[in-house]
């Protein structure tokens, strides 16, 4: 059974992140990393989060609030979850969030629980509307999203609006 108060978000630090797209990842100070990770999609998402930041022109030393965030369990990173990108120009604060676990250890929560605090951190962070996608053979994601809140927006999108003072979700 997984204790999810142990999960946490780690801020992923540019220079692993820099690593991690160079092939020379390594797991941060105090942790490990779950045997099936990286996963190749671990790489594909901070390439494109990468790629977004520099078209903003912004400088890749520091991280930026809309970044990757590694799903970590005690001391074991098992995951990915974080923002495609910073808000776009027009519309706002709509983010779009993108997350994944380990083979091995999905269907235990551990995705709701990180959506849930991914969620939180956007609306700290001034978002009003997070999306997401679930490709439509899975299921399982399609849930996570449900159970987080998100409504069904059309083809396999979902969205979340950040709660009004006095409002439930």
């Amino acid at each position: 059974m997984t204790n999810l108060s142990q999960i946490r978000l780690r801020t992923l630090p540019v220079a692993e992140a820099n690593g991690l797209l160079d092939g020379q990842g390594a797991p941060g100070p105090g942790l490990r990393w779950h045997p099936e990770y990286p996963m190749a999609e671990t790489v594909d998402a901070l390439g494109m989060i990468v790629a977004a930041h520099r078209v903003q022109g912004w400088s890749m030393v520091v991280e930026p609030r809309w970044w990757l965030h590694q799903i970590v369990q005690g001391d074991l990173v098992v995951g990915d979850i974080g923002f495609h990108g910073p808000p776009a120009a027009i519309g706002g604060g709509e983010v779009e969030i993108g997350y994944n676990v380990v083979a091995g250890l999905r269907g235990r929560g551990i995705a709701t629980r990180a959506c849930a605090l991914i969620v939180e951190r956007a609306w700290r962070d001034g978002a009003t509307v997070v999306r997401a996608e679930a490709d439509p053979d899975n299921g399982a994601s399609q849930q996570v999203l449900l159970r987080s809140g998100f409504r069904p927006t059309g083809y396999f999108r979902y969205v979340l609006h950040r709660p009004t003072p006095g409002s439930r979700r």
